[in-house]
């Protein structure tokens, strides 16, 4: 029975976003291993026992800075991959990308898929120490896909070309499968609920998230008297870039927003909203909650960035805006906030378009296909 080992940085996001997939190659007959740096007494460990997969802690930190301990993770997959010698490693998220990628230099044999959910802000920002951290890192990404075993897999086509112009892959060893999927049955349209319309944010509390933007168009629309209720639907992380969560409850203090903290019924949570936003100004893979709004039949404004395009088709099932611009935002809230009927019809055309090209059996066929064709001899 051939092993495929999934490594990340984060096991909800696993859970929230790859376990369909897992579920599937498990049925397809493959063994399936997950490492991820939650303990063995985490509660999502004993569902995944359950579901007869394999679990194994690794030392990977998802914010961690520390030099030892960086390369401590680094060595913990070194030891892991020596001790199972998986057939495929699907590594997730930037962090196992790389530390995952070093230690398969030195100990895999097997064939290893390096999956990029976005670029994040090494890509984007342009400030003095990103510009060094890129620099550093770049070598180390071109030096993991040295192997001919080597495979990289994204999500959205300029992701894809960034690196392909930066010379860190080749396109003979790239794949591209938008997104993670929806579960279509999970998420259904349902019209708006009446009332005031909620225009909603959900998602972590980061400023990369454009949640500060959020709260300024929030001000601009009830400065020009339009009657709108603006959401948060997520949690401040312990994260650099979250927004302090003095600084949220000071907004809903002013009657400025409402946060409703964090939601794990995501499908109830969307279908109270008439507008879900996205303002991010880094590089998403393809945004999940996009396209759950999408699914639910709600319209869509985004900021006009690497990922979200994929979603938003501009003027059709939703509006793209400039990135870290409130007036722009508040702009095209106010233009939907003004029209339910090209919102429901918004709605309508993103239901349509997670139908034709997101739903979860359509990305979890096409990365087993990516399996079978690395594993076939």
């Amino acid at each position: 029975m051939q092993k495929i080992l999934f490594v990340g940085n984060d096991l909800a996001f696993f859970f929230s976003h790859r376990l369909p997939l897992a579920q599937q190659a498990l049925r397809a007959g493959y063994q399936v291993h997950i490492a991820m740096p939650e303990g063995r007494e985490h509660p999502l460990v004993d569902s995944l026992r359950i579901l007869g997969m394999h679990y194994h802690p690794v030392a990977i930190r998802r914010m961690g800075r520390n030099p030892w301990h960086e390369l401590t993770a680094v060595f913990s997959l070194y030891r892991l991959y020596r001790a199972e010698r998986p057939d495929l490693i699907h590594h997730i998220a930037m962090k196992a990308i790389l530390y995952g990628g070093l230690a398969s230099l030195f100990q895999h044999s097997g064939q290893s898929l390096f999956a990029f959910t976005g670029l994040g802000t090494l890509f984007t920002h342009e400030d003095r120490g990103t510009r060094l951290l890129r620099q550093v890192l770049e070598p180390l990404y071109r030096l993991i896909f040295l192997p001919v075993r080597a495979w990289a897999l994204f999500q959205n086509p300029d992701d894809l070309n960034l690196f392909l112009g930066s010379g860190i892959t080749s396109r003979q060893r790239s794949f591209l499968i938008r997104g993670s999927g929806v579960n279509l049955q999970d998420y259904q349209p349902v019209p708006e609920p009446e009332g005031v319309p909620v225009v909603m944010l959900a998602s972590r509390l980061l400023r990369t998230k454009g949640v500060d933007e959020f709260a300024g168009a929030a001000a601009l629309i009830a400065a020009c008297g339009i009657r709108a209720r603006f959401v948060l639907v997520g949690d401040c992380p312990d994260n650099h870039d979250a927004v302090p969560e003095v600084r949220v409850r000071e907004w809903v203090r002013r009657g400025q927003l409402e946060w409703w903290g964090y939601c794990s019924d995501m499908p109830a949570i969307l279908v109270r909203a008439s507008i879900v936003c996205l303002p991010a100004h880094y590089r998403e893979g393809v945004p999940k909650v996009l396209l759950e709004a999408a699914a639910c039949g709600r319209a869509l404004v985004a900021s006009d960035i690497p990922g979200n395009r994929e979603v938003v088709q501009d003027g059709d099932n939703g509006l793209l805006v400039r990135p870290r611009d409130e007036h722009a935002l508040a702009a095209a809230i106010a233009t939907l906030l003004a029209d339910p009927e090209r919102r429901a019809s918004m709605g309508r055309n993103g239901r349509r378009l997670v139908e034709r090209e997101f739903s979860v059996e359509q990305v979890v066929g096409k990365t087993l296909a990516i399996y079978r064709q690395l594993l076939t001899p």
